[in-house]
């Protein structure tokens, strides 16, 4: 009985005309393209997409670079500036430092060239914008000196800077008798010269003697070192 129903449905099945069989066919294929009917739409889009992105990152990378360009520049033009501003604030400061030097060194009847030329590098500005003279102690530990101190103690360990002071009657003050200051004409001036030739020369003995005589002659001016 069963076979029977089998055999049946398969001849229905073989009755079915071919148009309907294709009518059948062509319904399902409509329905699947039916699913991907914007499949190009969104291929397009995606390509789209894609390509904007692209000009986008391009677009952003030429803008970075031209900041960075403009930041290089901008960076130099900074540096330029501020190096100026140091060079001038230097040289502000030089011409304060050495103004008051100077003024100090004249009162205090010194070589200015020779003294300003040894002692400046040893000037500085305190936290009160006041001119000092670095020194030691007798300790050794630094000490910051006044302009007027600091040279004082500078010219006391180098007489030879100290001009010979001049008399009255135009003259250059010798040594007298007894003084041990030397000889007829061995007024401090040319005591300086001969000082300070014999430091260049390196010749110690002579140094020792020659400083001797200074001190002799300052003494005898009434300057006590």
């Amino acid at each position: 009985m069963a076979e029977d129903t089998k055999t049946d449905q398969k001849q229905d099945e073989k009755l079915l005309p071919q148009s309907q069989v294709d009518a059948i066919v062509q319904d399902r294929l409509a329905r699947e393209r039916a699913k991907f009917s914007d499949y190009d739409d969104l291929k397009k889009f995606k390509t789209e997409h894609e390509k904007q992105l692209e000009v986008a990152t391009q677009k952003e990378l030429e803008a970075k670079k031209e900041y960075d360009k403009l930041k290089e520049g901008w960076t130099l033009k900074e540096k330029e500036f501020q190096t100026l501003v140091s060079k001038k604030d230097s040289e502000i400061t030089d011409m304060k430092i050495g103004n008051a030097l100077m003024g100090e060194i004249t009162k205090q009847n010194a070589y200015a060239e020779e003294t300003m030329a040894l002692l400046k590098s040893q000037a500085v500005f305190d936290k009160e914008n006041n001119i000092r003279i670095k020194g030691r102690d007798a300790n050794g530990m630094e000490v910051m000196l006044s302009i007027e101190d600091g040279i004082k103690k500078f010219l006391e360990q180098r007489p030879h800077l100290i001009k010979a002071a001049q008399r009255a009657g135009g003259g250059t003050g010798t040594a007298e008798a007894g003084t041990g200051a030397g000889t007829q004409g061995d007024d401090l001036n040319s005591l300086n010269e001969q000082l300070m030739l014999a430091q260049q020369r390196g010749e110690t003995k002579k140094i020792n003697e020659l400083k001797v005589k200074v001190r002799a002659q300052l003494a005898h001016q009434g300057i006590r070192i």
